[in-house]
């Protein structure tokens, strides 16, 4: 094999490797928030047309699901979903996630709870989460 083979055959490794996990702009700091048990401010999908302030999110696990998409699961403190600000275990698609911050703030005991359970990737009978990335 010449170099120019060992190029071309490593180029196409990282392609298909690439199409395989399409890396989101936002999984390295939302990783970095799972494994240090941080808190985010999060602008999701809709949220400003809607006049919501940013979500504050305990961030769990970032993960695969099944269809190729990434998503988050955490403790949600605040933030507009169906017209009430609520606390409440959420998911989200990263491919709606409009921006990310971390910010100062510790998981409460309701949220350290729920990490600690961990998640199966379910929503009652509907498991849709391949693995998991980082929690």
């Amino acid at each position: 094999m010449n170099l120019n083979h060992l190029t071309a055959t490593g180029l196409l490794t990282v392609a298909l490797l690439s199409t395989a996990h399409a890396q989101s702009k936002h999984e390295a700091l939302l990783c970095e928030a799972a494994e240090d048990r941080r808190s985010i401010e999060l602008v999701y999908d809709r949220d400003v047309s809607k006049g919501c302030l940013p979500r504050l999110v305990d961030v769990h696990q970032v993960a695969i699901g099944n269809n190729g998409k990434l998503y988050l699961h955490g403790w949600q403190n605040r933030g507009c979903t169906k017209g009430r600000d609520y606390a409440s275990e959420r998911i989200f698609r990263l491919d709606r996630i409009k921006s990310v911050k971390l910010v100062d703030g510790s998981f409460n005991r309701k949220s350290k709870t729920v990490k600690a359970k961990g998640w199966d990737g379910c929503i009652g009978s509907n498991c849709f989460i391949k693995e998991n990335i980082c929690e």
